[in-house]
């Protein structure tokens, strides 16, 4: 499915902006990647712009992982996956309480003589934003990604204290002052991912984080060229929508 034809379906819809969304897009089609893990997905929409690339690129599946509220809202990842047409990229997972008891059933399902077989290309990681959850899931994660893979942390910023959704409930409330106004998702990445013998911070741009699992001996992707291509286009668009404009005040 072209970029556009998926954009305009999931226009609307919260909470991945469809300038991530090419980014996703884009990373997915160029990188091949074809067995991908999502952590959060809620009403999907991250979830559909990688699964129209695969469409695009004629294989792969995203196996995707959230909590039973997900569920609730509307509409759903099965509605917009069946809108699309692209439920067969598509493996949703509905958790009791976490992803990482889900991640747990992966390693076990996947290990054989005390080996954990590594199946995923890609992991975007998009869920809880705290230390306690993200920080465990990244090293669960670790025992199912390839090397030389990628895994994508959002939202790197974020703090409990400026949720919208959270600050005010008494969870957040009964926290310490440091844990309510730390960026946890950056903890994460100085303290777990950078300090890790095997990952490379490989870019940030803006709320996310990019890194490489056995980046000494892999190619780096050219990130710069991803982001930079998004932004001529972005470019190019905003200069046509002002000849438009300035065209339609014309009288003839």
């Amino acid at each position: 499915m072209k970029f556009e034809q998926i954009k305009q379906l999931l226009n609307g819809i919260p909470h991945t902006p469809a300038h991530d969304g090419e980014v996703l897009y884009n990373f997915v089609i160029e990188n091949k990647v074809q067995n991908i893990l999502e952590l959060g997905f809620q009403h999907g929409v991250s979830t559909l712009y990688i699964a129209a690339a695969l469409d695009e690129i004629g294989f792969g599946n995203i196996t995707t992982i959230d909590n039973l509220s997900a569920k609730e809202v509307s509409p759903t990842i099965n509605e917009l996956a069946k809108r699309a047409n692209l439920e067969k990229y598509i493996n949703p997972i509905f958790a009791n309480t976490s992803y990482n008891w889900e991640l747990m059933k992966l390693i076990r399902d996947n290990t054989t003589n005390n080996i954990c077989n590594q199946i995923f290309d890609f992991c975007f990681i998009d869920g809880a934003h705290s230390w306690e959850t993200d920080g465990f899931a990244f090293l669960l994660v670790d025992k199912l990604l390839k090397d030389g893979s990628y895994i994508l942390f959002d939202d790197l910023y974020w703090t409990y204290s400026e949720s919208k959704g959270l600050k005010d409930s008494d969870f957040v409330k009964r926290m310490s002052e440091d844990e309510r106004n730390t960026p946890q998702v950056e903890l994460i990445i100085r303290f777990l991912v950078n300090q890790h013998n095997n990952y490379k911070i490989a870019t940030i741009q803006d709320r996310w984080a990019w890194a490489q699992k056995g980046a000494s001996h892999h190619n780096t992707y050219n990130f710069d060229k991803l982001y930079n291509n998004q932004s001529i286009s972005n470019d190019l668009k905003k200069i046509m929508k002002k000849i438009i404009k300035r065209m339609s005040n014309f009288c003839f």
